[in-house]
């Protein structure tokens, strides 16, 4: 089964705009003092809120440690907003050894069923660079497993 990614992504990032508006009216939040507290653009933290632009996975990183939540509750994976405590974050090199060997698969099966390129797969497991917040999805959305596990924030796979 190959995942469709693009429509994955898009229904995440609507579902982002939802959560992201939620928090900050639970919270009693302005964004203009998330934006100063997080250093963000205004611009670019406005566009998060019109739906224009998918958070990357460092800001999706900054944004739920601030908000003490996970990255899958920030972007609708999941409704459970318990306050979350990350692990320290791992190198992602290791990480990505480390999930091969967990679901006993490999690159190429990986690529095989996935919209995620076999290079792309081969340039992490050799520490060359690390996946962007669409390619965490896909990865979570294909084990089946939370964003915090496929990253090393946390040890849970459920």
């Amino acid at each position: 089964m190959r995942i469709r990614g693009f429509v994955t992504i898009m229904s995440y990032l609507s579902k982002f705009v939802e959560r992201l508006k939620d928090i900050l009216l639970d919270k009693n939040l302005k964004a203009a003092q998330v934006i100063k507290e997080l250093n963000i653009p205004r611009s670019t933290f406005y566009r998060y809120l019109r739906g224009a632009q998918m958070l990357n996975l460092q800001m999706a990183i900054v944004i739920s440690n601030y908000f003490g939540c996970t990255i899958d509750y920030l972007i609708g994976r999941v409704d459970d907003g318990s306050p979350f405590a990350p692990l320290a974050l791992p190198n992602f090199k290791q990480r990505f050894r480390f999930l091969l060997q967990y679901f006993k698969t490999n690159k190429y099966r990986l690529a095989k069923n996935t919209v995620i390129h076999e290079s792309q797969l081969y340039h992490w497991q050799n520490g060359d660079n690390s996946p962007s917040l669409d390619s965490v999805i896909i990865l979570a959305d294909y084990f089946d497993c939370p964003i915090e596990f496929i990253l090393g924030r946390s040890n849970n796979c459920v």
